[in-house]
């Protein structure tokens, strides 16, 4: 019987050891764990080069003022992802990519919007139908201009884009495009020709143009005041000045 009880209290007092030396593990694990959440690791290892690329409209000092409190935290608690939404807030920013590089450096890759017209003149359109706007100073300069109703720009730049096509064999691109407020189309060629071209059937009526341009205008571009394409079978030029005879 003492033997049994011995047994027990063996076996009692092997499994409280156990269970001794598995608090004090957790316990020295919980305290490694605060202590190293209060050490301040950006003196240890600070970011000390930040290297960004792909900048062509957004300003470098924009860039650099968003950054350099950020990345005090250090190289292992600095916050990508918080960087790439701040950056991302900037208007000319399309896309970003953010890597930390051992032991001390954040490398950035800036994607562009890219621009391709001016909208109503106060705004930028993009290749994807975006309106942004940036700073005036950096906007791009040249670019076409598309003048139209809010929320229309997705269909202007659909038009945009074809109209360019379909004028590639003139060697002529769109300087201006205006759809108006009674839904007709006005166009200005970058050889400074005005066409007025109105509100149906805009590509194939600019298809004929480009087939009889080189009979009706040729070399003459810089005489030509306006075309209007809104016959239904024909184009009328208005020349500058009376043809001689």
């Amino acid at each position: 019987m003492d033997l049994r009880k011995h047994r027990r209290s063996h076996y009692i007092y092997h499994y409280l050891a156990q269970a001794v030396k598995i608090l004090l593990l957790g316990a020295i694990v919980l305290s490694t764990f605060f202590t190293a959440n209060r050490i301040d690791f950006s003196h240890f290892f600070p970011i000390s080069t930040v290297r960004v690329y792909g900048i062509r409209h957004v300003e470098p000092s924009d860039v650099q003022q968003l950054l350099t409190p950020l990345v005090r935290a250090g190289f292992f608690n600095t916050n990508i992802d918080y960087i790439r939404d701040q950056l991302r807030q900037m208007p000319w920013i399309y896309d970003i990519s953010v890597k930390r590089q051992w032991p001390d450096q954040l490398d950035i890759i800036l994607i562009e919007k890219t621009a391709v017209a001016y909208w109503n003149n106060d705004m930028l359109l993009s290749e994807s139908g975006e309106l942004f706007s940036p700073k005036r100073a950096t906007y791009p300069p040249a670019l076409p201009r598309l003048i139209g109703p809010d929320g229309q720009q997705i269909v202007m730049l659909s038009y945009f884009k074809d109209i360019n096509r379909l004028l590639s064999p003139l060697h002529a691109k769109i300087a201006s495009l205006e759809l108006t407020s009674y839904r007709t189309w006005k166009l200005t060629l970058d050889n400074g020709i005005m066409l007025q071209i109105g509100h149906k059937d805009i590509l194939t009526r600019l298809n004929h143009f480009v087939k009889v341009y080189p009979k009706i205008v040729g070399e003459r571009a810089k005489d030509v005041e306006y075309i209007d394409l809104r016959y239904p079978n024909g184009v009328a030029v208005r020349w500058k000045a009376p043809l001689e005879t």
